[in-house]
């Protein structure tokens, strides 16, 4: 699953590297520990313009009653055919810029937190999609994850779908409704690009955020 990550790259670059047309976000500086249910920004193509906006983290479809779930996460093995998710899917995905994201693996000690980032430290966006505002209900998003790859897996067996660059235009593109051309034009990160570190604890608390949070400790 995805349930906190980062996202501390400068505004200028975010909107830069999405070729951001409209921001209605501006810079509000780094955040290291971002937990669901807050706003946070995403990019989408919306009148044949990219736009970054923010959206509430906790998905939950206008036709879904309060007493309904707002996942966080939706599972690409079956976001394109779940009545919850599968209209957003063909018209409404987004892209979640980061910096990483925290896994925590099971040990006979107790859970410790990893940082996933990319060796280089550059920007990563995953695949979400997204659910317009009503008059009652903010707009949200959720992320999309599928299993865990490579040494990832020894921390978590689920992580977020992080989309290469070369698609991230392809991924925005309303055209693209049927599942089979979406999935044709999706192409995940090379699992070699990324890397692993355990961090503190203290990231278990939401209210905790600050750059130390990312920092490798001893394991």
């Amino acid at each position: 699953m995805c349930g906190r990550y980062s996202n501390y790259a400068p505004h200028s670059r975010v909107t830069r590297q999405l070729r951001i047309d409209v921001d209605e976000v501006g810079d509000q500086g780094a955040r290291y520990n971002i937990p669901p249910g807050t706003q946070q920004p995403v990019a989408m193509t919306v009148e044949g313009r990219r736009a970054l906006t923010q959206l509430l983290w906790g998905f939950r479809p206008s036709w879904a009653d309060e007493g309904k779930p707002a996942p966080i996460n939706a599972r690409a093995e079956s976001v394109a055919r779940s009545s919850y998710f599968r209209s957003a899917f063909a018209n409404r995905r987004c892209l979640i810029p980061s910096s990483g994201w925290f896994e925590w693996q099971k040990t006979e000690h107790g859970k410790v937190p990893y940082f996933i980032h990319t060796a280089d430290d550059d920007l990563l966006c995953y695949a979400g999609i997204y659910e317009p505002a009503t008059e009652t209900r903010p707009a949200s998003f959720a992320i999309i994850t599928h299993g865990a790859k490579g040494e990832l897996a020894s921390v978590h067996d689920r992580m977020p779908l992080v989309l290469a660059p070369s698609c991230w235009d392809d991924w925005l593109d309303p055209s693209l409704t049927r599942r089979e051309d979406i999935k044709a034009a999706t192409r995940s990160i090379d699992i070699g690009e990324l890397a692993m570190h355990p961090v503190s604890t203290r990231v278990n608390t939401p209210k905790n955020d600050d750059a130390s949070l990312v920092q490798a400790i001893a394991s």
